[in-house]
């Protein structure tokens, strides 16, 4: 710790008149700072000027740079992630998948861009290496915990074992914010959604219907045959499509492993409903 962190951070007084506005005030000055100059380039003593205070005040509410940066890039907002897996977690998987999908999908932020840049900081400083490994822990941490309960409760069978999956999530969350970064059109909402239901393998419960609990071997043949059974609905849209495209029920049953038969009655279903 520094002479300065010494004077901002050991009295353990009560804050003053205007100190969370003066937080603020500088979090928002070291993103300012932060986004024009980089990581490295920015000084305490610019985001200081920035926000119209001095190095002293800055290092009354921050240990220093890097811990205006964690702020800036909304490292906390880990925490914030965590607990929405956790609410998760105790949902029906239906809902959840919702929940975990819009989480994946929102935007990102101006601050985003900066997550960026301290990646590439953190391979060269390891005091910001540790501190962005310790949030991405965390991350990983809550989702295969939240994967674990759902294993537990017997409303999912996940693809993946809980820490693979948790990590594909963090891989999906940092591809979006590599698309943002770069000005690209992220993949669509719908899309998010079926690859995290893909992912998880609910059992597809309506929303608002109660779970019943049940051994993880019935839940898996459960999350199965729910599988099974929009797969074959998906085959048979197919079927439906291909046979609007001109092609005849031969090459459909070849294509299908199906009889021609059997690819008629899926087609007079059409029909019938």
């Amino acid at each position: 710790m520094t002479s300065g962190d010494a004077r901002g951070r050991g009295s353990g007084a009560e804050p003053e008149p205007g100190r969370a506005s003066s937080r603020a005030a500088l979090i928002a000055a070291a993103l300012d700072e932060f986004s024009e100059k980089g990581y490295e380039s920015a000084t305490v003593a610019g985001i200081a000027e920035r926000a119209g205070v001095t190095t002293g005040a800055l290092y009354a509410h921050f240990n220093g740079k890097l811990d205006l940066l964690i702020e800036s890039i909304g490292m906390k907002s880990v925490d914030s992630f965590v607990r929405t897996i956790n609410a998760a977690a105790a949902r029906p998987w239906s809902e959840a998948v919702e929940v975990l999908a819009q989480r994946l999908s929102r935007p990102p932020d101006r601050r985003s861009p900066l997550m960026l840049d301290a990646i590439v900081v953190a391979r060269r400083d390891p005091a910001v290496a540790a501190t962005l490994r310790s949030g991405l822990d965390r991350f990983i941490g809550a989702t295969a915990a939240a994967a674990r309960a759902g294993v537990a409760a017997g409303t999912l069978d996940p693809a993946l074992e809980a820490d693979d999956l948790a990590r594909l999530f963090l891989t999906i969350s940092f591809g979006l914010l590599v698309l943002a970064g770069l000005d690209e059109a992220p993949p669509s909402d719908e899309a998010i959604v079926r690859v995290t239901d893909l992912l998880l393998q609910s059992h597809g419960e309506p929303v608002g219907r109660p779970v019943d609990p049940q051994p993880v071997p019935l839940a898996r043949v459960r999350s199965r045959a729910v599988a099974v059974d929009g797969a074959q609905r998906e085959l048979e849209q197919s079927i439906r499509a291909a046979a609007d495209a001109g092609h005849s029920l031969r090459r459909i049953g070849e294509a299908a492993g199906l009889s021609h038969e059997q690819v008629r009655r899926i087609l007079a279903k059409r029909h019938v409903s």
